[in-house]
């Protein structure tokens, strides 16, 4: 005997209920080989099946469910003359038999009908639910309207409502349907399904549970359960097994229900010690007529509402002897058809379970926030020292304009973080990548191209002319953005980024669901773009801080704190390209992201502004160099060179002469004139738009140097209202005659060494004129 179930036979319901009777029949039979098997659905029966029919010796199929109807019936079809395969079919419903299949069936209308008789009497609220698979199961809320049938007899006014979930065999959509009926004040709720899920979620809000699925539930769940009815399919798979012995089947129909003949008596009642003994003698006359009565003239198939019902719905009539009008009938086949609701039945339609959303933790929120808000404050605090000290040798070196723009970007980044935590929307997955990126873009564009000019100053072995201002620059940081605008447009587009509702993540329940940011391929590919682009970026930083380390001045030499910026930035993006190309936990995602990011940008403030600030505060006005503590007049200055020219020209750590004239794009430059160096010099004017580094004071004192070398002649023609300061020195049979008169005051310096001779002269007035002789001896 092999006995197919839809589910395991611990569902405490119809599948535990016919492996009871299977096993009944396998004992009083002395069945030694008596199989089970798990399948549902028409294609999974018959692969299953098949083979085994054809190679084993099987004499009896039970096929339980409706699930297993079509196979059984197709294979049993394929058999029906064979010589060889004598194997009989049981299967449910009630159509005409053949030789090798038995149909049984069971009045189930009748159980649902007194199962309702008995929630109305018990009921304190007066209102009752139940829980039915619905046609989305091949099964008509027939039953259904048995139940409040039932409950309708015994109060005309119940109130009724019920759920359908889709399956037999739901315990989420059940357990979740039953928790909406107890929170609409039914204080009953049956069920037409496979397992105990509805008495179980009953039960656990304090409710008193019935057994409504054939199983005998006080034997497990005692008086937490009210009421049940179980079937003994033993009572009728042992007759049938023992006709399929003795091969004198007859091939009749079973059908079990309500009958006086306990040994067929399908059904057996269990009542709880709650239930009184006017429900229990009201529930007994109800059973015997049910028992005494034709069927077809039971309630649910005979009432008052059925005429109109039938009209309404295009149902046919049937008559039934001793009934008539205002009461109608319907046949069995009209009944399970009815699957609209009667009046007085309200349907809630298609249970689906309410998605609980799962919000991003709050106090990561907030400690980012916080965290966050205050680096602003500080950042915010940087840029207005920037500005305080913009005159300080310090802070003018490094463009106090670049930065701002580098303060700039890391407050961007941090804004961005602050979006990134916040609750996931449409606009919030977009915004918080171009705030990210475009900070980033800004931070690292600035600092990058502020030091390439220091670089290209410096460096400068040929001795050019080199006047770099902050207008020149502008249009490169512009570019970094612009790159960094136009692949975001491109994500933006095609990329489809947008919130979606995640299942399955973050070890989430079942039915919970988190809000997440979601692209598609073609916005991966232009993330990948994005971070190459600031890969590139980092490279480019990395050259420049290798070659300006030869800058011998601190306030330009920012080669270690551009390679300590970089190398932070260089490992957060060993941690953070992982996460963005690997699955992850999303709030640790999004924990290590915000952190990255939070460090990367802190770090670089801190490394490029730490030390500036410190300089500032230590040094003043000072500097770490000479250059920037001249206070001194120009006639002063020029007699201190003079002094200190035998003892040779400055020179870097590549032996290049170092001109000291670094001025701001807004100062009135000096070196705007002619300058002629000798070859191994570097002319290093260093601009920006916004100081003026010439004291008000000193715009009567004028420094000039003129250096001489290897029968070269050079002139130079200066005029001043106030006083004129020449130095003139010459070398290796070199002469130079420079004329300076002033109306004022005349001042002459002659230095002579190896046979050279040095006039100085020069006329200044109301017009000026300007004579340059040049001889070589």
């Amino acid at each position: 005997m092999l006995t197919l179930l839809t589910a395991q036979v611990d569902d405490l319901g119809f599948n535990n209920m016919i492996n009871q009777g299977r096993i009944g029949v396998s004992k009083d039979m002395n069945i030694k080989d008596s199989r089970l098997l798990v399948v549902d659905g028409f294609n999974a029966t018959y692969q299953l099946l098949l083979p085994i029919i054809e190679n084993d010796d099987i004499d009896l199929v039970i096929c339980s469910s409706s699930g297993h109807l079509q196979a059984c019936r197709a294979i049993a079809e394929m058999y029906i003359d064979s010589a060889t395969i004598k194997t009989q079919f049981l299967v449910r419903g009630s159509s005409q038999s053949t030789k090798n299949l038995i149909y049984i069936s069971y009045n189930y209308a009748s159980a649902n009908y007194i199962s309702g008789y008995f929630s109305a009497l018990f009921s304190k609220t007066g209102k009752i639910g139940f829980v039915s698979p619905g046609i989305a199961a091949n099964n008509n809320d027939s039953f259904v309207y048995a139940f409040w049938m039932g409950a309708r007899q015994v109060n005309p006014n119940i109130q009724f409502y019920y759920y359908n979930i889709g399956k037999y065999l739901d315990v989420d959509k059940t357990v979740a349907a039953t928790n909406d009926l107890l929170d609409m004040g039914c204080d009953v709720v049956g069920n037409t399904l496979d397992d105990f899920s509805t008495g179980d979620a009953s039960i656990a809000r304090g409710f008193p549970a019935i057994g409504t699925n054939g199983f005998p539930q006080r034997h497990v769940y005692g008086e937490n359960v009210i009421y049940s009815y179980s079937y003994n399919w033993t009572k009728y798979f042992l007759p049938i097994a023992q006709s399929v012995k003795s091969g004198i089947t007859n091939n009749t129909q079973w059908y079990g229900d309500f009958d006086f003949d306990e040994n067929k008596n399908f059904f057996h009642l269990d009542y709880g010690f709650q239930v009184n003994q006017t429900i229990l003698n009201r529930m007994n006359i109800e059973i015997d007529y049910l028992k005494r009565t034709n069927r077809f003239s039971h309630p649910y198939y005979c009432n008052d509402l059925i005429p109109q019902y039938a009209k309404e719905n295009d149902l046919k009539l049937v008559n039934v002897q001793g009934i008539s009008l205002p009461i109608g009938c319907i046949n069995h086949q009209t009944f399970l058809s009815i699957n609209k609701p009667f009046p007085g039945m309200t349907y809630l339609g298609n249970y689906n379970i309410k998605l609980i959303e799962v919000e991003f933790s709050q106090s990561v929120q907030y400690g980012f926030s916080i965290t966050t808000g205050i680096l602003i404050t500080i950042t915010i605090i940087m840029m207005f020292g920037i500005v305080k000290y913009k005159s300080t040798p310090s802070i003018r070196s490094a463009s106090p304009i670049f930065l701002n723009f580098i303060l700039a970007g890391g407050i961007i980044v941090y804004i961005g973080i602050i979006v990134w935590v916040g609750p996931a929307s449409d606009h919030q997955c977009n915004a918080r990548l171009w705030l990210v990126t475009l900070g980033f873009s800004t931070l690292i564009g600035s600092l990058v191209v502020k030091n390439f000019r220091i670089w290209l100053i410096f460096d400068n072995p040929e001795l050019k002319s080199i006047s770099i201002t902050n207008y020149q620059l502008f249009p490169w940081v512009g570019a970094c953005l612009v790159i960094n605008i136009i692949l975001m447009a491109i994500l933006t587009s095609v990329g489809d980024l947008r919130e979606i509702d995640a299942q399955g993540i973050d070890s989430l329940g079942k039915y919970e669901y988190m809000k997440v940011c979601k692209m598609n391929s073609s916005g991966a590919s232009t993330l990948y773009t994005i971070l190459a682009y600031f890969a590139a970026l980092l490279l480019v930083g990395v050259f420049v801080s290798w070659k300006i380390r030869i800058v011998d001045i601190q306030e330009f030499n920012e080669s270690k704190a551009i390679a300590n910026t970089l190398y932070a930035i260089s490992f957060c993006l060993f941690v953070i390209v992982p996460l963005m190309i690997s699955p992850q936990d999303k709030q640790s995602e999004t924990i290590v992201l915000c952190t990255a990011g939070l460090f990367i940008t802190t770090a670089a403030l801190l490394i490029i502004f730490i030390p500036k600030f410190w300089r500032v505060f230590t040094l003043g006005d000072g500097g770490t160099n000479e250059m920037f503590r001249k206070k001194q007049s120009n006639v002063a200055t020029a007699r201190a060179e003079s002094s200190k020219s035998s003892s040779g020209p400055k020179v870097n750590r590549r032996g290049n002469l170092v001109s000291d004239d670094f001025s701001d794009d807004t100062e009135t430059s000096i070196s705007e004139k002619k300058v002629n160096v000798v070859a191994g010099a570097v002319l290093a004017e260093f601009t920006d738009d916004t100081i003026s580094e010439i004291d008000e004071n000193d715009n009567n004192n004028i420094d000039q140097d003129n250096d001489e070398n290897n029968n070269n002649n050079n002139n130079n023609n200066n005029n001043n209202n106030n006083n004129n300061n020449n130095n003139n020195n010459n070398n290796n049979n070199n002469n130079n005659n420079n004329n300076n008169n002033n109306n004022n005051n005349n001042n002459n310096n002659n230095n002579n060494n190896n046979n050279n001779n040095n006039t100085s002269n020069q006329s200044n007035g109301e017009k000026v004129k300007e004579n340059e002789k040049n001889q070589d001896e």
